[in-house]
């Protein structure tokens, strides 16, 4: 009897412990709330047509960049304003669009939905409340994953 009610004071405790740590945490939403600005694209593994010169190396993000954001919207924003009603607004120059986000897992996917039933998902890698790191497979010819460096504007 005495070792059944330690086991069950100790699975109390426990559950209460986890309980607090829960409730003490930060929301992923609510740390992703705000202005941000893209600091930096960068790639891996990315197929370049001639790496014999320093040039061409310098040169290929900004290829890859224009190749693999073809069909995304976000490769033109320069601003990522994510407001708390789920709406996200893309800012770029002479560009601005309104888009659905919210964030899926256990808060390492973030979902963008378009008007058009487009939907893109992006692996949230990295979050605080001044910088934050998105990760996406490529299914172009890049054969490489980009990363998307962000930090906060306000």
């Amino acid at each position: 009897m005495k070792i059944g009610i330690r086991y069950a004071s100790f699975f109390g405790l426990a559950v209460l412990l986890f309980v607090t740590l829960l409730s003490m945490a930060k929301s992923p939403e609510i740390t992703l709330e705000g202005e941000w600005k893209e600091l930096v694209w960068e790639y891996e593994k990315v197929d370049k047509i001639n790496d014999t010169t320093k040039e061409d190396f310098n040169n290929v993000t900004d290829y890859v960049k224009d190749v693999v954001g073809q069909d995304l919207v976000i490769h033109k924003a320069e601003k990522w304003i994510f407001c708390p009603n789920g709406k996200l607004i893309l800012k770029g120059k002479n560009y601005s669009k309104e888009i659905a986000w919210n964030i899926k897992g256990r808060g390492n996917i973030l979902e963008l939905k378009y008007d058009d039933s487009n939907t893109e998902h992006y692996s949230l890698t990295e979050l605080s409340d001044d910088r934050f790191v998105l990760n996406f497979d490529t299914d172009t010819h890049t054969r490489g994953i980009a990363r998307l460096t962000f930090t906060k504007i306000n």
